[in-house]
């Protein structure tokens, strides 16, 4: 809310973007987004703009897929027929075959998969390229631990260049 204010004072007092940048420690490109954001040079109100973003920040978004019962009904064809979210995204976004042209990402089309409930019949409808029905687990980053009392005994005297503690 600070930087909202030092803005609207900055525009008060007619100051280009780059002198509010520099009074709020931000990029100007911030700052015209911000004033473009929520009522531009003549209308920006900082307290306005506080409720605007905060609203904007709160609400949930809906899936892109969901939106349009339209589009939902054609990617669930599509998925049905085989076809990866790749294939799918560039497909609406030609709109092919007298179809309107939508533009979906593939990853909203992955994102609108996955949150289909396990036990739910939709869960067909998941034909990655992979062939997989999940996403796989993120591989562990920590390996198991190999303790000095378990090195080699010929290491103890440490004779040879590759025999140090570092190395175990």
């Amino acid at each position: 809310m600070a930087e909202r204010e030092e803005i609207s004072r900055g525009l008060a007092e007619s100051l280009e973007y780059k002198e509010i940048a520099v009074l709020i420690g931000r990029d100007p490109s911030v700052v015209s987004r911000e004033v473009a954001r929520h009522g531009g040079r003549a209308g920006y109100r900082a307290v306005v703009a506080d409720r605007a973003a905060g609203t904007a920040r709160s609400r949930p978004k809906s899936l892109a897929v969901d939106r349009d019962p339209v589009v939902r009904a054609r990617v669930v064809g599509l998925l049905r027929a085989g076809w990866s979210p790749a294939s799918i995204a560039g497909r609406l976004a030609r709109g092919q075959d007298g179809e309107d042209a939508v533009r979906v990402s593939h990853e909203a089309v992955y994102q609108w998969v996955y949150a289909q409930p396990v036990a739910t019949p939709n869960r067909e409808l998941i034909a990655l390229r992979t062939g997989r029905t999940s996403r796989p687990a993120p591989a562990p980053h920590i390996r198991e631990p190999r303790y000095l009392d378990e090195r080699p005994a010929e290491a103890d005297d440490r004779a040879m260049p590759g025999h140090r503690e570092g190395i175990w």
